[in-house]
């Protein structure tokens, strides 16, 4: 059973597009939001030069996806500011640290790994780190907490702008209605679509028209040409999950001509997803 989650946002600088601080209700884990161009401003906080977690976001121009960084300091805003001089890709982080300063080394490294590795399997994200970051070793008690602290830690992220975290098609974050699976047949196979909150996910072992149709959208043919380029498509079959704005969008990607998504997804009773959908308005 789902319950609700309290979260309170305070807008340091009286401006959503300057920092945020962002707490969720009973837990005494805090983050921060910080503009890239406004991290030199923040070094007067002192609650910020201690341990942490932090994620930069930025956009990958050579796999147009967002990107994220997952590190982690035992001074917050220290690395922040070497990152400034390092690193231009990024424009915005958010850091979490503890109000009870209950975060160790050990902890912090244990973080880094997990969010890392949740990033990864997500697949939503391109992600900056050069090299898989280190486990460390932690108590079981330990471990619970920061097991908590994730758990907490992901739906203030998603709460700020950023589903990083969440796999596209996660069932465990869909209604039933929503997990309804469609299924369309064209000359090279048959691909497989869900409908979910962010939009229409084709998915994992659809097949993949073989060449394109001079009626294929440029937009929709670029991704196709992409995905084949970085291993998304291998022998005609999407190896991932991947989404799109519209049904129509997602079966052309799939046919490699211009189509109707809402005629060409079917249930598996044989309905179309516009007939599906004629019923809710």
């Amino acid at each position: 059973m789902a319950f609700g989650k309290v979260i309170k946002l305070f807008l340091l600088d009286g401006s959503p597009n300057k920092r945020w601080i962002c707490e969720l209700s009973n837990w005494t884990g805090v983050a921060y939001k910080i503009p890239r161009n406004m991290v030199k401003e923040s070094e007067s906080r002192d609650e910020l030069s201690s341990p942490g977690i932090y994620f930069l976001f930025g956009y990958d121009d050579d796999k147009e996806k967002p990107l994220i960084y997952v590190g982690e300091a035992e001074n917050i805003i220290k690395r922040l500011k070497e990152h400034i001089a390092k690193k231009d890709n990024w424009n915005e982080v958010i850091a979490f640290i503890s109000k009870d300063d209950n975060l160790n080394k050990a902890h912090i490294k244990y973080l880094e790994h997990e969010f890392h590795r949740i990033a990864t399997e997500a697949g939503r994200y391109s992600i900056d780190n050069s090299n898989i970051p280190t486990k460390s070793t932690v108590s079981e008690a330990d471990q619970a907490e920061l097991e908590e602290f994730i758990y907490n830690a992901k739906i203030l992220v998603n709460a700020l702008g950023h589903k990083v975290f969440e796999k596209i098609s996660d069932s465990n974050n869909q209604t039933q209605e929503s997990q309804k699976l469609y299924h369309m047949k064209f000359v090279n196979g048959t691909a497989h679509c869900i409908q979910t909150t962010d939009g229409f996910v084709l998915l994992k072992g659809s097949k993949i028209h073989k060449e394109s149709a001079s009626s294929l959208d440029k937009g929709i043919k670029k991704k196709v040409e992409q995905s084949r380029a970085v291993g998304e498509i291998v022998d005609d079959t999407l190896q991932v999950d991947k989404i799109f704005a519209s049904s129509s969008a997602a079966a052309a990607f799939a046919a490699g001509y211009s189509i109707s998504g809402p005629q060409a997804w079917k249930s598996e009773n044989g309905e179309t997803l516009k007939s599906i959908e004629s019923k809710k308005a």
